[in-house]
């Protein structure tokens, strides 16, 4: 298992996880996202519910207040998100214990999270991997239900949000474990679209917008798919669902960590990456937030520019 992720002075930030993250354009008031999301809460809480300790949600008439979880804060969480009628900024997120190694908390965590022009979620479990995979298939099948523009599932490493300043350090996990999820969950607000999140899409002209990174698995919505037509690939283990409005393209029985140290055949992660690259966002946008701001920092371009062509070597 991998270690944390740890700063240049050996401090640990990022916590080894299985990681799922999804986003829709519209708000929590759809009640297609509204519903969706009070079931991945089901789904977090079947699995998770024993190993989370702290939670908080906020909106414009509730405060933002740490609270230690009890049965009855669930039940009111799970009422907030299903009837979907917090406007930005709101918030739902529910945590592990702190952690011995930083003080911050830990996986598993649950992130749903109304912006002023897209809604995300941002769900972090422990990378055991049967549990993990159990887990991406209910939420995969809920993903299908609501109108979902992107969402990705993999190993990667999951950084609280105490340490969301440091998120321009980042990415530094895929040097050695190539099919690592590194980003934040504000980090594709940047590319995702262009009627999402940045306003700086005039600086940049010749660039596209679209999904950020592929995972284990990643889930395409319609936006992206007259850029890809008819989805087919031909590569060991891979697997392929679309429909008119949704491509699910699963890299593998089961999700890896791409351990150049043990040689981790990521053939089947190279495969998707290629058949899904025409609906990929542009690298160049990726530099105004994608990690944090990197623009004007050549160790950081150079950086987000070797993460970006990963799976083409």
């Amino acid at each position: 298992m991998p270690d944390y992720i740890r700063s240049t002075q050996q401090q640990a930030l990022a916590q080894p996880s299985f990681r799922m993250l999804a986003y829709w354009p519209t708000g929590m008031r759809d009640p297609a996202v509204a519903a969706g999301m009070a079931s991945i809460f089901d789904i977090f809480l079947e699995h998770y519910r024993s190993d989370v300790a702290f939670m908080v949600v906020a909106d414009k008439k509730r405060p933002f207040e740490g609270k230690v979880v009890d049965d009855a804060l669930l039940a009111d969480a799970r009422a907030w998100l299903a009837a979907g009628n917090s406007d930005w900024p709101a918030t739902a997120r529910v945590f592990g214990p702190a952690s011995e190694i930083n003080e911050q908390v830990t996986v598993p965590s649950f992130r749903a999270e109304q912006h002023a022009d897209y809604v995300l979620l941002d769900m972090s479990v422990p990378d055991d991997v049967e549990t993990a995979v159990s887990v991406a298939d209910k939420v995969t099948a809920v993903l299908k239900t609501m109108p979902t523009l992107y969402a990705v599932m993999g190993m990667g490493f999951f950084l609280p949000m105490a340490y969301e300043g440091s998120a321009r350090y980042f990415p530094r996990g895929f040097t050695r474990y190539k099919t690592a999820i590194e980003f934040m969950g504000e980090g594709p607000e940047w590319c995702i679209h262009k009627d999402v999140g940045s306003s700086f899409w005039h600086e940049f002209p010749e660039a596209t917008d679209g999904f950020v990174d592929i995972g284990w698995r990643t889930v395409l919505g319609a936006y992206y798919l007259p850029r890809l037509g008819a989805v087919s690939i031909d590569a060991e283990g891979v697997t392929v669902e679309q429909t008119d409005d949704m491509l699910v393209v699963t890299a593998g029985p089961e999700p890896i960590w791409g351990d150049v140290n043990i040689d981790e055949d990521i053939s089947a992660y190279k495969a998707v990456a290629a058949a899904l690259a025409p609906a990929r966002a542009s690298l160049r946008p990726m530099l105004n937030g994608h990690f944090g701001n990197q623009v004007d920092d050549p160790d950081g371009n150079d950086r987000l520019e070797a993460w970006y062509e990963r799976y083409e070597d």
